[in-house]
């Protein structure tokens, strides 16, 4: 990833290093943070407040913009000053053989809809937090990533609350990002069980409770269907139990939306999940070919 950043037009690069690699000692123009331990999310926020650049382009360790993303980006930004944060088109490839994995409903690009015209730049609902650029200004503004997520669902969130100070989320898929994406190495389980909890906590955090009591038992039923299909089944439960036992860690943060900035914040989030669901339903009871 850096490698592929020093052929791009970026002012600084802020790395964080979760645990001690001699090999960023050998690289010049870095900057590198050492918080000594494994922030998660959090990370991202140490960064963009030692950032000295108007615009932040967030990356993973595993993902890099392709030529012209960033300078598509930018050019997003300076038409629109509102704009607080957008998401390219990511592009999940194996690093093992270089070949790009099926396209489908695990992909960020479903969730961020289809675009009549490649160029087209449309309105979001979330953005994936390894393949964005935000706005400092807007990200300073409403405290950056609400760090107990620790990782997932934590750009839901973020975007939801960008929309609630009046900035715009979008999707622009003409930035095009590589996301060498490891199937191994992954702990499914516990990613599964952080979803769960970090889901409850959303809706504890921005939905009035007449419509969170309408929302959560979907997602509830989807989150549990991924679960088993994951052969995970026990995540569902230990996140329930997790956002529970935890719940001191979210009060005081609860600000429920306006019912229209909800219907900007959701967009078509509902409907693809209710899709989703139909679907992961329809596998469990089909019969499996022998």
């Amino acid at each position: 990833m850096l490698d592929a950043l020093q052929q791009l037009p970026v002012d600084e690069v802020i790395v964080v290093e979760n645990a001690p690699n001699p090999q960023l000692e050998e690289r010049p123009g870095l900057k590198i943070l050492r918080p000594g331990r494994n922030l998660g999310i959090a990370a991202r926020n140490l960064a963009a407040r030692e950032a000295a650049g108007d615009l932040l382009l967030m990356l993973d360790d595993d993902s890099y913009p392709l030529p012209g993303a960033v300078e598509t980006l930018v050019d997003a930004f300076e038409r629109e000053e509102r704009l607080g944060v957008a998401g390219g088109l990511v592009r999940d490839v194996d690093p093992a053989t270089g070949a790009e994995n099926e396209r489908g409903t695990n992909t960020f690009d479903y969730w961020l809809g289809d675009p009549k015209r490649p160029d087209d730049e449309v309105p979001a609902f979330f953005f994936p937090e390894g393949a964005s650029m935000i706005r400092r200004e807007a990200f300073l503004e409403v405290g950056g990533y609400f760090e107990p997520y620790f990782q997932a669902g934590a750009g839901l969130d973020l975007a939801t609350t960008l929309l609630a100070h009046g900035w715009d989320v979008r999707y622009v898929p003409a930035a095009r990002f590589v996301h060498l994406k490891a199937e191994t190495g992954r702990d499914k389980s516990a990613m599964l069980q952080k979803r769960v909890r970090n889901q409850l906590w959303y809706f504890y955090r921005h939905f009035p409770a007449s419509v969170a009591a309408r929302r959560i038992p979907a997602y509830l039923a989807f989150d549990l269907l991924e679960s088993i299909k994951s052969g995970a089944a026990g995540s569902w439960s230990r996140g329930i139990r997790d956002a529970w036992r935890e719940r001191a860690t979210v009060q005081g943060t609860r600000e429920p939306l306006p019912r229209d900035t909800i219907r900007r914040a959701e967009l078509h989030r509902g409907r693809l999940h209710l899709r989703l669901l139909a679907d992961r339903a329809a596998a469990q009871v089909r019969p499996r070919k022998t």
